[in-house]
């Protein structure tokens, strides 16, 4: 397909762009407008008040198969993904068996070739069966391209000799140890953020401390051992400091925020009860303060979603029995750009950079660009369309969400990957 959109604002952090300009795509890569202008072949396409940015990038999806299709599996979750605006997304290793393995993960390659629709890598296990106790055969990951990272996301390694060891090989095989940051020995059962809410409603808290003592963990191996830690969804204010700090002294240091824990706080849980129960739980308006601040300067330099599917059975359990996590695939870029670009938290710019730039840094990969000669991965927003989130209309198989029924103004019009329509498909 030759194509050219014209008339579009460009807006492409990678290359400092914001602009009113065409792009031009031929076959899956972008080419100069010029290059197509006068071929009978090309389609063009008049975008006039959309906003065309780099495929965005979401380095933290719950995809659920192999094990647990019934929550979701990798066509329904990679086309909530391309409906989301998300060309390329990072499963999690807590699957049915676990991605510990190199048979598992080549049989993982061939379900992902067959039926996504976006593009997928996925983080290996630091440990067999994240069970914390003896380092995966992790050297055997490294013929398997579609691993981009090594983590045991949903369980955090607690033993301190053990993590150094394996933040070593990790150093030297180039990889970033993606970590779910959870000191269980003062977790005390908990189940959201303690304090004045959890004692409320008579459910046992967790402190911030939890994440903060292994945030501080991990930068202390970090600089030990030359390591890249990626602290995932942080959302307490020490967290977000030592992170601040550990970046200020050039360590090899980075963490992600998710849309719930910049919109939301503990006290969502009195309305929404387990569709705002995740892990690590909603905080205080500090937290969401000093985490948004972060994401703004730069500071927490990725925003993810942690994409967590669990059917309407699971989460009507009540609080304490009930499974952490929230999807979000679908409703991350509309929610943000209502809640923060809208209102003038944050530019348009910064937002497209934390899910382009930022994680590709974090994961080794080139930093999406419109730029000519890249690959064709293209997102296209519109800023002024308004509607109501339904969940049930979404594309996940899952619900679990406390955004269901909230308006908001922005959408995902159109995504592309290798010049392949996936979502939208506009002016067909």
């Amino acid at each position: 397909m030759n194509l050219i959109l014209r008339n579009a604002r460009v807006v492409d952090p990678a290359n400092g762009i914001d602009c009113i300009g065409d792009i031009a795509i031929a076959g899956d890569r972008i080419v100069e407008p010029a290059s197509l202008s006068q071929s009978e072949s090309t389609r063009m396409l008049d975008v006039s008040g959309k906003v065309v940015v780099p495929g965005l990038i979401d380095m933290h999806v719950h995809l659920r198969e192999p094990g647990q299709e019934y929550k979701e599996d990798i066509a329904s979750g990679t086309r909530a993904a391309a409906a989301g605006g998300f060309t390329t997304i990072l499963g999690m290793p807590n699957t049915k068996p676990a991605i510990d393995r190199a048979e598992v993960l080549a049989d993982l390659q061939q379900r992902v070739d067959r039926r996504a629709v976006v593009r997928v890598y996925t983080v290996a296990c630091l440990t067999k069966d994240r069970a914390g106790s003896e380092i995966a055969d992790l050297r055997s990951y490294a013929d398997h391209k579609i691993v981009l990272g090594l983590s045991d996301d949903g369980e955090c390694v607690q033993d301190f000799a053990l993590m150094e060891e394996i933040a070593r090989i990790a150093a030297d095989m180039g990889l970033p140890i993606i970590d779910h940051c959870e000191d269980r020995s003062i977790m005390d059962g908990g189940v959201m953020r303690r304090g004045v809410v959890s004692e409320a409603l008579g459910v046992p808290g967790m402190p911030g401390a939890t994440e903060s003592n292994m945030v501080a963990r991990n930068i202390e191996l970090a600089r030990r051992t030359g390591a890249h830690f990626h602290m995932q969804h942080i959302s307490y204010v020490e967290s977000v400091r030592l992170v601040r700090e550990a970046r200020g002294e050039g360590l090899p240091v980075t963490a992600e925020a998710m849309p719930h824990h910049l919109l939301l706080t503990h006290e969502s849980v009195r309305l929404h009860t387990t569709h705002a129960k995740m892990n690590p739980p909603l905080g205080t308006e500090e937290d969401r303060q000093a985490l948004l601040a972060a994401v703004v300067d730069g500071a927490v330099s990725v925003i993810a979603t942690d994409h967590a599917p669990h059917s309407p059975a699971e989460k009507a359990r009540g609080l304490v029995e009930a499974p952490f996590g929230i999807i979000g695939l679908q409703e991350a870029v509309p929610l943000l750009l209502t809640e923060l670009v809208c209102k003038g938290y944050m530019d348009l710019s910064t937002l497209i950079a934390r899910f382009t730039v930022g994680p590709a840094q974090v994961l080794n990969l080139p930093s999406p660009s419109l730029k000519p000669g890249q690959l064709a991965d293209i997102t296209i927003l519109d800023l002024n369309t308004e509607s109501t989130i339904d969940l049930v209309a979404g594309h996940s198989k899952s619900c679990n969400s406390p955004f269901h029924g909230r308006r908001v103004r922005g959408a995902v019009v159109g995504t592309m990957v290798g010049g392949r329509w996936v979502h939208g498909q506009l002016g067909a």
